[in-house]
C-alpha cells in the first residue's frame, strides 16, 4: 500500500516554487496582524507542542478555492482586507463556528504552479524551532515574527526541502477532542529517507516515535506527544524515483465515496480513489481545481478512547 502522489515533474515544479508559495503565505499573515483573530477564543491554557494547530492554502484561484471546499466540506468564509502596501486579501475559513483555515491568491505571476496546503506544528520556541532546522540541513523560508492576536510563527523547509509552518499561539492550543467531519484529523508525511526524517520531526516536535508494523509494506513511523499520534512518516520505495517528499493532510469526512464523488463534480481530481486496502476503504486523496492535493479519512475510534 502507498499513498505516494508526486512525479518527478511535479517535484521540480515544486521545489522551483517552494520559496515563492510560503513567502506568499507568511507575507499574507504577516500583513494583516491587526485584523487576524486568536487561534483560540476564548484562550486555551495550555500548549501542546508537536500538534497541528492551523493550515494555509496557498491558491491560485481564490475565489475558485472558497467554492470547492465550500460546497465540499460546507465550510464557510470570511475576508480579511490584506491592509496597506499592497497586500492581497486573506480568508478564514470555518468549520461550524471554528476557524481551520486560511486561504492567500497567488500573485498574478505565480498562478500558474499548483495549490499547496502549508499546516503549521506548535513548538515551546519559534527560535529554538528554528535553530534547529538550520543545524540539521534545513533552511529558514521565513524568519520568526510576533503576529498581534496570533502569536510567534516562522516558516521553515525541513532537509527534503518541503515547507512547514511553527507557531507559538499567544492564546494557547485546543485540548484534543475527536475533530467534527470538515475538520483536519491527520498529517502524514513521505520521505525516501523515513528514518532521518522520523528523527528530524522528532526533535522539531518533541515526538515519541513508536514504529508502526503490518499496516503499511513500507516503514511506518507515528509521531506520538501528550499520549496521542499527531502524524506519521511514510517510506517512500526506493524502486519508485518518480516519487518526492512531502505532507498530506487529511479532513475527517462521514462518507469517502461520496466526497470523491462530489469533488469530481465540483471539478477536483482523484489521484488516489478508495480502494481496499486503504483502511478498508475509508481513506482517498483529491485534489483541488487549484491542484493542491488533500486526504478524506474516515474515522470512528473506539469511543473509550477519544481524542482525535
Amino acid at each position: 500500500m502507498n499513498l505516494q502522489l508526486m512525479s518527478m515533474h511535479d517535484r521540480a515544479r515544486r521545489r522551483a516554487s517552494a520559496l515563492a508559495i510560503c513567502l506568499a503565505a507568511a507575507s499574507a499573515t504577516a500583513a494583516t496582524p491587526a485584523v487576524l483573530p486568536p487561534l483560540n477564543d476564548p484562550p486555551a491554557a495550555q500548549h501542546l507542542p508537536g500538534k497541528f494547530v492551523w493550515a494555509d492554502l496557498v491558491a491560485p484561484d481564490a475565489v475558485a478555492a472558497r467554492k470547492f471546499y465550500g460546497a465540499l466540506f460546507g465550510w464557510s468564509f470570511r475576508k480579511i482586507d490584506g491592509g496597506q502596501g499592497g497586500a492581497r486579501p486573506y480568508t478564514l475559513a470555518y468549520a461550524g463556528q471554528r476557524p481551520v483555515a486560511g486561504i492567500i491568491e497567488r500573485r498574478p505571476e505565480q498562478r500558474q504552479a499548483a495549490g499547496r496546503w502549508v499546516a503549521f506544528m506548535s513548538v515551546p520556541d519559534v527560535a529554538r524551532a528554528s535553530a534547529h532546522v538550520r543545524e540539521s540541513g534545513g533552511t529558514i523560508l521565513v524568519e520568526g515574527r510576533e503576529l498581534p492576536d496570533r502569536g510567534e510563527v516562522a516558516i521553515l523547509a525541513d532537509p527534503d526541502g518541503v515547507p512547514i509552518g511553527v507557531i507559538k499561539s499567544s492564546s494557547g492550543d485546543q485540548d484534543d477532542f475527536l475533530v467534527d467531519y470538515g475538520e483536519w484529523i491527520w498529517a502524514l508525511y513521505q520521505s525516501p529517507a523515513a528514518e532521518r526524517a522520523t528523527a528530524f520531526f522528532q526533535s522539531l516536535g518533541g515526538y515519541e516515535v513508536v514504529v508502526d508494523d503490518g499496516r503499511f509494506a513500507v516503514p511506518h513511523f507515528l509521531l506520538v506527544a501528550q499520549g496521542y499520534s499527531r502524524a506519521s512518516v511514510l517510506q517512500i520505495p526506493g524502486d519508485n524515483p518518480r516519487l518526492q517528499p512531502g505532507w498530506l493532510y487529511f479532513i475527517r469526512v462521514d462518507d469517502v465515496d461520496a466526497k470523491v464523488a462530489l469533488a469530481e463534480q465540483l471539478g477536483g481530481s482523484v489521484p488516489v480513489p478508495p480502494r481496499g486496502d486503504l483502511l478498508q476503504g475509508r481513506l482517498a486523496v483529491i485534489a483541488d481545481p487549484g491542484g493542491a492535493p488533500v486526504g478524506l479519512l474516515e474515522w470512528a475510534p473506539d469511543p473509550e478512547e477519544g481524542g482525535t
